[in-house]
């Protein structure tokens, strides 16, 4: 780099418009804190600072200074590169918190940023140049609507509502190269950044080893000692492939010499994992104090970067599927309760169930003619059903049906800890649940065996492919790292399963589960939409028992 600073004949500022490391090194580039920035014990980080790749992913632990790469990379990008940019946190106090501890600091730092950047003071946005970088929060809608973008770049992408980042992409439409960089320190598997880890090219740092000269990717595994890179008895780094110790100054240089390698070719994504195994400055006694002193969840997602895979954050299929009579699935008598649980939006997803039973049927459709025949099948029967995802059919519905179907409305009452609150009077048609406490209860249900499913595996494997999208992560505060509870996320659809947790609102009111027995009998029945459990399509299904 100074042999082309001493050269005459190369322009290095037209030079530093072309590559972002030239632009580093010419202006001299600054942290935050004013310090240089260099990449001597970050060097991961040089190749995901250059990659220009119009889809990225970085899964990585929290402190490793992407966020500061990636501002600055945002900022030549607008300049240079000539695109309009949306850089998105979870929330908008993330977003004032950011302009004013980092972004701010970044251009009062760097002259040359202060002259591409007039004017310093505006939080929402900053005029790069001729372009426009716009930071919004994830927690509202008409944000994501409101402005134009060629990038859009996703930091703290677990915390972030994902409905909202889809929203977000809808504003790249108008251009066929747009742009989208997700990084996050991730939560559990097939949620947030990890769902785009999985479709990338799972890019690995392979380290070279001072002693064979081997490189090999340094890894954490208590189960498998020839996947783990780190020694328990002389607490110090090491080969997997000679087996021998590193010293701290071994591994710093082993880190140094280390290389970014493919897992797989020819995916979309670019991505990258990094974890504190690579952070040279963190001892293997700091990692080794962590596992054996925070939980596994922290471990996991802050430590070594990865999604939590714990039963606790997933309902898993064994769980599931622990809950089957494994005889032919019963039905109701025409003059038993029965309880109608209704997700609705573009379908309508429904299951049934009553005290006796537990669920017996589930299943989707266009029309609202199914239910109706369901509601005049069973004289007691109720339904309890999403108030938001169809605004005039779900109205209509009820008023087909008074007393007997119930619009359910998300939302916590602080003057109780009670699950649901039924409306009174004009209200009486009307319920308020009390979300994630609501998802819980229908999970830790299902792990113990309290909500029989009639019928086989085959009954409920499009049933089982809703609740596998489901998540819990843990919500924090972004500023002092405070836990603040949990929820219960989607990662695709999960409308039988929402369908699910209607029903078990309507149970609180018109049944017990405890009456429920494992009895019934078999009759497969199948929806269009998904893949059958041997990876075949699974064709509609008429249904005798209900005359559809």
């Amino acid at each position: 780099m100074q042999e082309l600073a001493n050269t005459p004949t190369v322009d290095i500022a037209r030079l530093a418009e072309l590559n972002i490391h030239v632009f580093l090194e010419h202006y001299a580039i600054k942290n935050q804190q004013g310090l240089k920035l260099e990449f001597k014990d970050r060097p991961f980080l040089w190749d995901i600072f250059e990659d220009m790749s119009p889809l990225q992913v970085v899964l990585k632990p929290p402190q490793i200074g992407m966020t500061t790469l990636e501002i600055l990379k945002s900022m030549w990008v607008a300049k240079n590169l000539k695109r309009d940019i949306i850089y998105t946190l979870p929330t908008q106090t993330d977003v004032n918190d950011m302009a004013g501890g980092v972004i701010n600091r970044l251009i009062a730092q760097n002259p040359i940023l202060g002259e591409w950047i007039k004017d310093h003071d505006t939080v929402n946005q900053k005029a790069v140049g001729e372009n426009m970088i716009y930071y919004r929060g994830t927690f509202t809608k008409k944000q994501a609507m409101m402005v134009p973008s060629g990038l859009n770049i996703h930091d703290e992408v677990d915390a972030s509502d994902p409905s909202i980042i889809e929203q977000y992409e809808t504003r790249l439409q108008s251009r066929s190269d747009g742009m989208r960089w997700y990084f996050s320190h991730p939560s559990v598997s097939d949620y947030g950044v990890d769902k785009y880890w999985k479709v990338s090219d799972q890019k690995h740092w392979f380290a070279l080893c001072p002693h064979c000269d081997k490189k090999n990717y340094l890894s954490w595994s208590m189960s498998d000692q020839s996947d783990m890179s780190i020694n328990f008895e002389s607490g110090r780094f090491r080969c997997k492939v000679c087996k021998k110790d590193w010293t701290d100054e071994e591994r710093a240089f082993a880190i140094r010499k280390g290389t970014w390698i493919k897992k797989y070719r020819d995916k979309d994504f670019s991505g990258y994992w990094v974890s504190q195994l690579m952070c040279s400055w963190i001892p293997a006694s700091k990692i080794i104090a962590d596992y054996k002193d925070k939980g596994p969840e922290y471990f996991y997602n802050y430590v070594l970067g990865l999604p939590y895979t714990g039963g606790d954050a997933k309902l898993t299929q064994q769980h599931l599927f622990s809950n089957l009579t494994n005889r032919e699935a019963d039905v109701a008598d025409v003059d038993e309760r029965v309880v109608i649980g209704i997700d609705t939006g573009l379908r309508l997803d429904y299951v049934l169930g009553n005290a006796r039973l537990g669920l017996f049927f589930q299943g989707d459709s266009d029309t609202y003619g199914p239910l109706d025949t369901f509601m005049k099948r069973w004289k007691n029967a109720v339904a309890v059903m999403d108030a938001g995802g169809d605004l005039i059919g779900s109205r209509a519905f009820a008023a087909r049906y008074p007393g007997r179907v119930f619009l359910a409305y998300a939302g916590t009452d602080r003057k109780t800890t009670e699950l649901t609150r039924w409306g009174q009077n004009e209200e009486s048609d009307s319920v308020t649940y009390d979300l994630n406490r609501m998802w819980q209860l229908c999970v830790d249900e299902i792990r113990t065996r309290k909500l029989p499913l009639q019928g086989t595996e085959n009954d409920w494997w499009e049933y089982w492919l809703d609740w596998k999208n489901m998540s819990r992560i843990k919500i924090e505060d972004s500023v002092s790292g405070m836990f603040r509870g949990i929820k219960w996320v989607r990662n695709g659809r999960n409308h039988r399963a929402s369908a699910t947790l209607f029903w078990r609102i309507g149970m609180m009111r018109y049944g017990t589960l405890e009456q429920a027995s494992l009895i019934g009998r078999n009759e497969p029945i199948g929806n269009m939409g998904y893949e059958s459990k041997d990876g075949t399509t699974i064709l509609p299904l008429v249904d005798k028992r209900f005359n559809l």
